[in-house]
């Protein structure tokens, strides 16, 4: 999808901004020194000076020009220390101002240390000024509008100081100070440029590096997801080889037995020997429905059939197909259901299958004697919640989020060897975020186990909603 021209507009402004805040550092960067070095180079004109004009004049210049040293300091010492975060826009004028206070308060020795009919300390003052435009063009060069304040100061004192004494001489200073000044804006600005072209290279390195960065954490991503890949792969292929072949080899030898005639005058073994067959024939059909299910899943194209059904009957029927197996096991199966459960939009036999698979495992992991608890009830944010609780062996922390992985299973081994496919709760969790659901593990070890569905509150059917199906 094309990007809008107001988010390039806004990623271009916040670039020139970022720009103008790093130009701006690299000019108060250069300036920093100043705070020092200035009152000494003034200091030493005032000693030169002093056969010339009186100490107290020359204190009073020396004394404007530390003055005016301290605002730009503090600045450019803010500016470094906590700049990150901070707004351009705030900083611009006041760092511009502060640089033409500065400057001003260099450039007063053109009126301070001017000695009418003295040629010597004029020219010293008109070198001094010429100089301060030269050096101090390359310190802000960098930054336009300290660049500004800092020529226009400058300029206008090397142009106007001549002019205090009449003649051709100090006329023709005027003039070349003003070509002087054209041709050091002209350098100036191939330092901007400079300065400019630097940094955007030095963003073009960084974004290079972060993009190589973002590459590489892609890179390891593709990477894991692809050994993940091959893993469960791997892991597919080693339950597979057993759990469907188990129930083949049954089928097939017991078919075998019956086709020898071996036992073709034992009728009744002929009869066990079918019931074995048909027992591993359905063993066989549910993996296989399990491994479709959970691929449609996976793949996004599992289809929810919805329509609006009954909990509380679902969860009744769901708990009578696996009762004569707990009672068989020897667990006590017990069902809570609040009284008023609302009705709700869902696939029923997604949610039936749901429970069974619940229902099952807690069954399969139960000892004789333990119970279990099918409960369904409302939740407090107007949702339903439903689950199945056991009092069985548990699961360990360190196995909870993989049981809800593709062939994950509980260390369950001493328990019991039926350890199932590992197919169940995958699917659980699956068909209950197909629902826009949420799961919910609590167990531990040697306690019990308890699984909680949560079901949204848009899934459930208003009063008012029924009444006007009905």
């Amino acid at each position: 999808m094309p990007t809008s021209p107001s988010i390039l507009d806004a990623d271009a402004g916040a670039r020139e901004r970022r720009l103008a805040l790093d130009q701006l550092g690299l000019a108060l960067r250069n300036l920093k020194p100043n705070a020092w070095v200035m009152p000494a180079l003034a200091a030493v004109v005032c000693a030169m000076f002093h056969e010339w004009i009186a100490w107290p004049r020359l204190l009073t210049w020396f004394a404007i020009v530390v003055a005016g040293c301290v605002p730009l300091a503090v600045v450019a010492h803010r500016f470094e220390k906590s700049r990150i975060g901070e707004d351009v826009r705030w900083y611009m004028p006041i760092a511009a101002l502060c640089s033409f206070t500065f400057t001003l308060s260099w450039a007063s020795l053109g009126w301070f240390l001017w000695v009418k009919g003295n040629d010597l300390p004029c020219l010293i003052v008109i070198m001094l000024i010429a100089c301060t435009v030269a050096g101090n063009g390359a310190l802000v060069g960098p930054c336009r509008p300290l660049t500004v304040a800092s020529y226009f100061t400058y300029g206008t004192a090397l142009v106007l100081t001549p002019l205090q004494n009449s003649g051709a001489v100090y006329h023709g200073i005027a003039v070349l100070a003003v070509l002087y000044i054209g041709y050091m804006l002209f350098m100036s600005r191939q330092i901007f440029i400079t300065a400019r072209n630097m940094l955007l290279l030095r963003y073009e390195k960084n974004d290079l590096i972060d993009a190589l960065a973002r590459s590489k954490a892609e890179s390891d991503r593709a990477r894991e997801h692809a050994e993940a890949a091959s893993s469960a792969k791997s892991q597919f292929l080693a339950n597979m080889s057993h759990e469907l072949r188990t129930p083949l080899n049954a089928i097939l030898g017991f078919s075998e037995m019956i086709m020898s005639r071996v036992l073709v005058r034992n009728i009744e073994k002929h009869y066990e020997y079918a019931g074995l067959i048909h027992d591993s024939g359905h063993h066989l059909l549910t993996l296989i429905n399990d491994i479709l299910d959970l691929a449609k899943i996976e793949a996004g194209s599992w289809t929810l059939r919805e329509a609006e059904l009954d909990l509380s009957a679902v969860v009744t029927e769901a708990v009578a197909m696996v009762r004569p197996r707990a009672e068989a096991a020897g667990c006590v199966l017990d069902l809570e259901i609040a009284g008023g459960l609302p009705h709700l939009h869902g696939d029923e036999r997604a949610l039936k299958q749901v429970l069974l698979n619940l229902l099952s495992n807690a069954i399969k992991f139960t000892p004789g004697g333990g119970n279990i608890i099918v409960f369904a009830k409302p939740a407090q944010d107007g949702g339903i919640v439903l689950g199945v609780s056991d009092t069985g062996v548990g699961i360990g922390p360190e196995d909870q989020e993989c049981v809800f992985q593709n062939f994950g299973q509980g260390r369950h081994d001493v328990v019991t060897p039926d350890k199932g496919t590992g197919l169940g709760l995958p699917i659980v969790k699956g068909l209950v975020e197909a629902h826009g659901g949420h799961i919910e593990l609590v167990s531990r070890v040697g306690e019990g186990t308890t699984v909680i569905v949560e079901l949204p509150a848009g899934r459930v059917v208003a009063i008012s909603e029924r009444a006007a199906a009905s």
